[in-house]
């Protein structure tokens, strides 16, 4: 049985919170989760979108680089900016397998994944990481639309320097929230001296290593607001160039061949989905996040349901990508239909092998 070591003052790994002793003064001898079962749930939760996830990523990884052909060919560079940036955000989320409270204006966060077992300033370093990438899934959007947009217009795609260019541009805007939420989740905690944040934790023995961001510092208000404007003037492009988009589309619809409206219609379907997909994964429950450390409430659990809505992203992306995209649809049903069909004929070949084995005794 292995021992459990207890904590009574600050150390390198957990700065801010140790154990905290019960009603009567006394520390806990057993380890204890005042979530119970819910713990259980949520690495299910983890290890299912986690594996799933990966596979789907990897998978459409393969069909954009390799099963991109005819007219589809020519949007490679804006299907593998969204396949490379879902597939990054994947890579993050599943190290860190987050667990989240808000109470009294601070939000805490607890990592069970890999990065759990980093030290503490690469911790801090992995979620302001994490953050920043989740930020960027949104704000590549108006890059991905407008890519569509320049070749409508232009009759050509837009370069690969150009979309590099944008790429950076949007990695540019967003870095701000990356330096907040490090400096955030890093020293905002000193904005209560020699306070103990694990007591606004859950019930847990030991205390677990976590990271805290006071919304009393002006960095975690800085990541919040800074954050929350960035996503909304993005999505605000979006809506512009979208808006535009279709304008061009329906001028141009009766030029098109036939062949070219059923790309354009999945494209516009895509793009559709690649915007509002994020408004319910991402954008709502980060909102459900962040909203209650504004206003110094408890949030009841709620961070806890929402990370589980996020932790979806790298499943729900591909899965659509793939059912909007027609081709890639196509590719997918045929190989799964011949691998049932192969797995249909030799379950009937073995069959006929096996009643066939009396008979062929006999003779």
């Amino acid at each position: 049985m292995s021992q459990l070591t207890l904590h009574t003052s600050p150390y390198s790994e957990n700065p801010y919170a140790w154990d905290v002793p019960d009603e009567s003064g006394d520390f806990a001898t057993e380890a204890h989760d005042e979530l119970g079962r819910l713990s259980t749930v949520f690495l299910i939760n983890d290890i299912v979108t986690s594996t799933v996830g990966g596979v789907l990523s990897c998978l459409l990884l393969y069909l954009v680089l390799y099963r991109t052909t005819g007219p589809l060919k020519q949007y490679r560079q804006m299907l593998l900016i969204c396949c490379l940036t879902d597939t990054v955000y994947w890579l993050v989320d599943n190290s860190m397998w987050m667990k989240l409270k808000q109470k009294d204006g601070v939000f805490m966060l607890k990592m069970e994944g890999i990065g759990g077992l980093m030290r503490w300033p690469y911790r801090v370093f992995l979620v302001a990481f994490y953050v920043w990438v989740l930020c960027f899934v949104n704000v590549i959007l108006p890059v991905q639309l407008y890519f569509r947009y320049y070749s409508l217009v232009k009759n050509r795609i837009l370069s690969g320097t150009r979309t590099i260019g944008l790429c950076a541009v949007a990695a540019l805007v967003t870095f701000p929230v990356f330096a907040c939420t490090y400096l955030s989740f890093g020293w905002s905690s000193k904005e209560q001296p020699g306070f103990n944040y694990g007591t606004l934790w859950f019930k847990e023995f030991p205390m677990p290593q976590l990271l805290f961001g006071d919304a009393r510092s002006p960095y975690q208000k800085g990541f919040l607001y800074i954050g929350g404007g960035v996503i909304t003037a993005s999505y605000v492009l979006v809506m512009f160039i979208g808006y535009r988009t279709l304008q061009r589309i329906r001028n141009m619809n009766d030029s098109y061949s036939e062949k070219t409206r059923r790309l354009q219609r999945q494209l516009t379907n895509f793009m559709i989905v690649q915007a509002v997909i994020p408004m319910f994964t991402s954008v709502l429950p980060v909102m459900v996040i962040v909203s209650p450390s504004l206003y110094y409430t408890e949030d009841d659990r709620l961070c806890l349901y929402s990370v589980i809505l996020i932790s979806w992203i790298p499943v729900i992306n591909p899965i659509i990508t793939i059912v909007v995209i027609v081709p890639f649809r196509r590719i997918v049903f045929r190989a799964v239909t011949s691998k049932i069909s192969t797995v249909h004929t030799l379950s009937d070949t073995s069959t006929i092998r096996h009643q066939s084995a009396p008979e062929n005794m006999i003779i």
